[in-house]
């Protein structure tokens, strides 16, 4: 059996405003668990979401997967998306696939908070 981590939390930074904080594996054994979190928060009422992906250490295509879904309910709901916190095992796959250029990506959440 194999075992992979992962952990999603939705904190409400202010009325409208969502972070979604991420951590550890984002694959096809988890995917289901982070397209729940997703869909939770990107929905109305929310005007902005945050996606916190600082924690994560692995994202398969599953897990890109996800984050174009959330991408995707953002633009259906006019929900303005951004991406926090994006190291290595995040920008890698979006760097690969072309993805980077469809997301807005922040250093942190004060920086995405202050230019969105």
């Amino acid at each position: 059996m194999i075992r992979t981590t992962f952990d999603a939390a939705i904190e409400e930074l202010e009325p409208g405003v969502l972070l979604v904080r991420l951590s550890g594996e984002i694959d096809i054994a988890t995917t289901d668990f982070a397209s729940e979190s997703i869909r939770a928060a990107v929905a109305p009422p929310a005007r902005l979401v945050l996606i916190d992906v600082s924690d994560v250490t692995f994202c398969s295509s599953a897990g890109l997967g996800n984050l174009v879904e959330a991408r995707n309910l953002a633009g259906e709901h006019n929900i303005t998306l951004a991406l926090v916190g994006v190291g290595r095992p995040i920008d890698r796959p979006l760097e690969v696939t072309g993805l980077g250029a469809q997301f807005r990506i922040f250093a942190t959440v004060p920086e995405a908070l202050a230019q969105l």
